[in-house]
C-alpha cells in the first residue's frame, strides 16, 4: 500500500511540474511535443504500475487509500487528469496550431446525420388547419352551415332579451352605452339574417315558377334586380304585419325620411 502511495506521489508532482513549464517559445514548439509525448508515455507506464499494485491490495486497503489521497488525486493517479470529460473531449476536438506561423487544421469529419430525423421534425410542426380552405372537410354549403347553427338566432334573441332587463337597472352612464352597441349589434345580425330568409324564399319561388312554366310549355318570366327587391320588400311588411312591428316600423322610416330631407334643405341653403 506504501509502494503504491509513494508511486501516486511522484506521478501526480511529475504531472503538476509539466503543468507549470512555460511553452511561450514558438521555435521550441516542435521540440517540447516530443518531450510531451515522452513524458506521456512515461507516465502511462507509471499509471500501469501503480494499477498492478493495486489489483494485489483489497477493498478495504483501496478505500483507506482513497480517504488519505483524497478523491481528485486518487482518480488523477489511476486514470490521468481529466477523465470524466474524457469521453466527451474525444467528441469535441480542439484545433490549434503548433506554430504560430502555420495555418490552423481543420477536420475533414463531419457527424453523421440521424436517419428519419427531417421527417421527425416534420411530424413534430404542428401546423394550424382552417376547416373552411382543407379539403379533407368537404365543400362549403350556405344552406347546410345555415340550417346546422339555426339555433345561434335563439341565442342572440335571448342574449337582446337578458340586455333590456339588465340595462333598466345599470345606473352607470357607460355600462349602459356598452350594453346599447352589444345589443343594436346582435339586433343588427338578426335583422340580416330575417332578410337573408326571405331572400332564398323569394329566389325558391322564382325557381319554382321556372320550372313550372318550362314543364307547361311557356317561355319563362326571368326577374330583374330591382323586380327582386320589390318582391324581398313586400315579403318584409308581410312578416311585420304578422308581428304587429309594421306601424313601428312605418313610424321609424318617416322619421328617417324627414331628417334627411331637413339635412338636405340646411344644405341647400
Amino acid at each position: 500500500m506504501s509502494s503504491a502511495k509513494v508511486k501516486m506521489g511522484k506521478s501526480l508532482k511529475e504531472d503538476r511540474d509539466v503543468e507549470t513549464s512555460d511553452d511561450s517559445d514558438d521555435s521550441e514548439a516542435d521540440e517540447q511535443s516530443n518531450e510531451e509525448q515522452n513524458q506521456e508515455s512515461s507516465d502511462d507506464t507509471e499509471r500501469n504500475e501503480i494499477r498492478s499494485d493495486l489489483s494485489t491490495m483489497s477493498f478495504v486497503q483501496l478505500m483507506k487509500l482513497k480517504e488519505e489521497l483524497g478523491t481528485k488525486v486518487y482518480n488523477e493517479a489511476i486514470f490521468g487528469k481529466g477523465s470524466k470529460s474524457s469521453s466527451r473531449e474525444k467528441t469535441k476536438t480542439d484545433f490549434k496550431r503548433a506554430n504560430k506561423n502555420r495555418p490552423r487544421e481543420m477536420s475533414s469529419k463531419r457527424p453523421v446525420p440521424f436517419l428519419g430525423g427531417e421527417e421527425r421534425q416534420r411530424a413534430e410542426q404542428t401546423s394550424s388547419r382552417d376547416p373552411r380552405f382543407d379539403e379533407n372537410c368537404g365543400e362549403y354549403d350556405s344552406k347546410i352551415f345555415k340550417t346546422n347553427y339555426e339555433f345561434v338566432n335563439d341565442i342572440r334573441e335571448k342574449e337582446v332579451h337578458s340586455l333590456k332587463k339588465k340595462m333598466r337597472k345599470v345606473e352607470d352612464e357607460e355600462k349602459r352605452k356598452e350594453m346599447k352597441l352589444v345589443m343594436q349589434r346582435l339586433q343588427n345580425q338578426m335583422r340580416e339574417e330575417k332578410k337573408r330568409k326571405i331572400r332564398e324564399e323569394v329566389l325558391k319561388e322564382e325557381k319554382e315558377e321556372i320550372k313550372k312554366a318550362k314543364e307547361e310549355g311557356r317561355t319563362p318570366w326571368y326577374k330583374t334586380k330591382k323586380e327582386r327587391q320589390l318582391t324581398e320588400l313586400v315579403k318584409q311588411y308581410e312578416d311585420l304585419k304578422k308581428s304587429g312591428r309594421l306601424v313601428k316600423h312605418l313610424e321609424k322610416r318617416r322619421k328617417k325620411n324627414a331628417s334627411k330631407d331637413r339635412k338636405k334643405f340646411k344644405s341647400g341653403i
